[in-house]
């Protein structure tokens, strides 16, 4: 029988939250009990349960999206829903709610995701010039990454990626 993983924090109590993060490809494990990850503010299991879908988008999304204002909110005109009626259903009510809500999309997309746009796999049958373009749309955003964390040489090998697969 295995001991049970003990809190990296207090080092005394039994590890049931696990959370791991992955940057940079590397991943983090970090263990704790149930007490120290209240105290870090992680929210744990027990108290998102009974949480529906729409309250859990609301509140990642309490704090006021970038550019938005807390003016009348925007509805969209063909179906006369506004931001804050997606928010309490977690339904929109017609396709051109997208564009309607898209910077407060935007936003939440990123909080959740961490992008704004889909990076999964590719078919395999996809054409080589898309996986290509792909290939240096990253690059770029790992570009803009390495500029804003001040990793200047990172930076310089990346833009030289780019410009190799750029020129063929």
């Amino acid at each position: 029988m295995t001991e049970a993983m003990k809190c990296e924090i207090c080092r005394a109590t039994v590890a049931t939250v696990h959370l791991t993060e992955i940057s940079n490809n590397m991943k983090k494990e970090v263990h704790l009990c149930e007490g120290c990850a209240q105290e870090k503010g992680v929210a744990i299991h027990s108290q998102v349960k009974n949480l529906s879908l729409p309250e859990f988008f609301g509140q990642l999304t309490e704090a006021p999206s970038p550019g938005t204002s807390e003016q009348k909110p925007e509805r969209c005109t063909i179906c006369d829903i506004d931001y804050q009626e997606f928010r309490a259903t977690g339904k929109f009510g017609c396709t051109s709610d997208y564009s309607v809500f898209r910077r407060e999309l935007d936003y939440l997309l990123d909080k959740v995701h961490g992008a704004t746009q889909h990076r999964g796999k590719m078919p395999a049958r996809r054409s080589g010039g898309s996986t290509k373009n792909a290939m240096i749309e990253d690059l770029k955003r790992e570009l803009r990454d390495a500029v804003e964390s001040e990793e200047y040489e990172q930076a310089a090998n990346i833009r030289d990626r780019i410009h190799m697969l750029e020129q063929g």
